[in-house]
Parts: C-alpha cells; structure tokens; sequence
C-alpha cells in the first residue's frame, strides 16, 4: 500500500502543481492571512490560510481516493477468489493500471500463478513498475461485457497487443487464454477472468 499511497501523493502533487506555486507565491508576499495578487488588470485579495488549506485538502482527497481504488479492486478480486491477483495489485499504484477512464480488465486466476514458472514469475511480477507493465497486457479500454466481447474479432490491450477473439463452444477465447468468470463490476470497470497470463508476443 505504501507504493500506492506514493504514487497518488506524486499524481496529485503533479495535478495541483499550479495552485502549490500560487500559495508559495502569495505566502512570499507577507505572513498576513489576506494578500493581494496581480491578475493583470488589476489585483485581488486572496486569503492565504484558506487557499493553503483547499490544496492541501485536495492533495488528502486524491490520495485517499487512490488508496479506495486500490482497497475496492483488491477486495473484488478476493471476493471473487482470486487472492494471488489481488495481493499482487496491493503492491502497485492502480491509478496506473486501471487509468482515468473506464476500462475492462482480463484478470489471470490462481491457477494462472501457479502455472508460472519461477523465473516467469520473477520476470514478469518482480516489482512495481514490471507488474504494472505485465498486467497492463491484460486492460482494454472501455467497459467490454461478456455478450459484447464475444461480438468482437479481436482487442487491443493497453500494452499494444492485438489479441484474436474467438467462440469455443460456451467458452471466450482472447488469444489463448480462456475466460472462465465474467463481468464482474468494480469502480469504473470489469472484469472476466482467464485462465492464463497473456504474455507479449
């Protein structure tokens, strides 16, 4: 969790960037509480301690809201058995993973971990930065159901893979990879599990 409390701090710290600047700007004026900033065409009166307290608030909000993020996907993964994925996702920062939009997520089962090798699994999951570019070959963008997916004759995922999508019967294949769970919702997304890792070609 302390990656992703990390990650959210430097997202909202980049996010408010201007407003940080405009308090240390207007603080450097005086230590009164009021301070008058030049706009141009004239100036107006800004309360420092108020201004000060709004980034800082806003700074708080975005962090907390990562850490839900984090704790929502991490429980929906576990409620729905997949315990190895979800401690795996503990450890990065979801904001980078999951985006900003909404988006549909191929989630590798527990069976999918224990067929990786050692050394698949240190390749693939041996820190933050690697896990997020691993799973990222398993996020397409939008919200794909089940119904839809099955519509389709292959996906992008966010990694650049095009990956063919075919029928077998009652099963959806996307690349070689089974699905065997589908549309599970959470947040901004959903997720089908799969039975394997979709590895970059």
């Amino acid at each position: 969790m302390m990656n992703s409390t990390h990650g959210a701090r430097r997202h909202a710290f980049g996010s408010l960037v201007a407003a940080g600047i405009l308090v240390v700007g207007v603080s450097a004026c005086g230590s009164d509480d009021d301070a008058a900033v030049d706009v141009g065409d004239g100036t107006v009166e800004v309360d420092v301690t108020e201004l000060e307290n709004d980034v800082g608030s806003a700074v708080d909000d975005a962090v907390d809201n990562a850490e839900s993020n984090t704790d929502d996907l991490a429980q929906t993964l576990r409620d729905n058995g997949l315990d190895s994925l979800a401690t795996v996702v503990e450890t990065i920062d979801v904001e980078e993973l999951v985006g900003d939009g909404e988006f549909t997520f191929l989630a590798p089962n527990d069976d999918a971990f224990a067929a990786l090798s050692a050394n698949d699994m240190a390749d693939l999951l041996s820190e933050p930065g690697q896990i997020v570019d691993t799973l990222q070959n398993h996020m397409l963008d939008g919200t794909i159901s089940a119904d839809e997916l099955a519509e389709l004759d292959s996906v992008e995922t966010r990694s650049g893979e095009t990956l063919p999508v075919t029928v077998e019967g009652d099963t959806i294949m996307v690349g070689d990879v089974a699905i065997v769970s589908t549309d599970i919702e959470v947040g901004g997304g959903v997720v089908h599990v799969v039975d394997a890792f979709l590895l970059p070609s």
